[in-house]
This record gives structure tokens, sequence and C-alpha cells, in this order.
């Protein structure tokens, strides 16, 4: 009997989280601590989001955002990870939003379209952006922080 509970406990262990969907996406994210553009892919989770982006069949850059913000060099708060590679005012939860294409800012000044929605936010010195999310494309821009992040699906 401890000989099958041990063996459960190794193999239960041991598995590895599927993920609910994985996108094949083409990703551009620029800001001053971050460049990379090339096709990468968002993969779902339950809990949370992962994005790699591959550069001539390497990976340049993996994301995983749950609770925390983790790399291949180690995890960070998302407070901690905006304010190190975006931008110290923006809600902890904004990468993740983005790259999931849900509303950020707690939907402040949402504008619903036919195939999306849209979003302006500005804040006298902290950001300016402009957030447009259609049915497979995303396109965040701050324009007081020169940060972008779009992301489209490879079929577009």
């Amino acid at each position: 009997m401890r000989f099958i509970i041990l063996l459960f406990l190794i193999f239960a262990g041991c598995s590895v989280k599927k993920p609910i969907s994985v996108l094949p996406s083409i990703v551009t994210i620029k800001s001053k601590a971050l460049k990379f553009s090339d096709i990468g892919y968002i993969k779902k989770y339950e809990d949370m989001v992962s994005l790699e982006i591959y550069s001539a069949g390497v990976a340049v850059l993996r994301l995983k955002i749950g609770k925390n913000v983790c790399t291949d060099k180690g995890c960070i708060s998302k407070k901690s990870f905006n304010e190190k590679f975006l931008n110290r005012n923006y809600p902890k939860e904004l990468l993740k939003n983005v790259i999931l294409g849900k509303p950020i800012f707690n939907s402040k000044n949402l504008i619903k379209k036919d195939d999306g929605f849209e979003q302006h936010i500005f804040k006298v010195d902290c950001y300016d952006i402009i957030y447009i999310v259609k049915r497979d494309k995303i396109y965040f821009k701050d324009r007081l922080n020169k940060i972008l992040i779009k992301i489209r699906g490879v079929n577009e």
C-alpha cells in the first residue's frame, strides 16, 4: 500500500500543468528596458499566463505571470516588474490583462466596439495610454513613457 501511495506522489508531483489554450502570435514589446518583436506563443492556464517569444527558433523571452512575474532569471513581484520594465504607476495586473486582451485600469474609459473595445487613459506626468483590443489584435501604447505592446495572431 505504501508503494502505491509513494508511486502516486511521485507521478502527481511531477505532472506538468497543461495550458487551456496556446495562441501563436506576432508579439512586439518596446520599452526602455525591453525590446522584442517576433513570433511567440501565449499560453493561458487556469491561474497564470505565459508569453514566450522566439527569434530564429531560440527563445529570447519567457514570461510567466501568475502571483509573480517569472523569467529564466527568476521571479519578482508584479509591482517590481512594472517599476523595472514598464511604469511604476501601472496597476500590477496591467501586463497580464494586456496579454489576455482584457480591460485595464478597472475598465476606466472603456468604449465597446463591435469587434472589441478601446480605452484612452491619461494621467498628467504619469501615462498617456491608447489601448485597443480587436478580435485578433491587441494594441497598447503609452505615448508619455514610450511603451508599445502589439499582439496579433499569426494568420492576420
